[in-house]
């Protein structure tokens, strides 16, 4: 399974390679057939993890 993975550190986005997730019992598995990135959503939790606490 393909994964979009964002580096909060510094924006940078990757293609990655994980696990097929598992159901567990109770459970359901839903399967997405279209998804849409919103780049400004991700360049504003890009942009709030580089701020400092204080």
């Amino acid at each position: 399974m393909k994964q979009l993975i964002q580096s909060f550190k510094t924006g940078e986005l990757g293609l990655f390679d994980v696990p097929a997730p598992i159901c567990q019992a109770n459970g359901a598995l839903v399967e997405t057939t279209v998804s849409l990135v919103s780049a400004g959503t991700e360049k504003m939790l890009v942009d709030f993890a580089k701020k400092s606490i204080l």
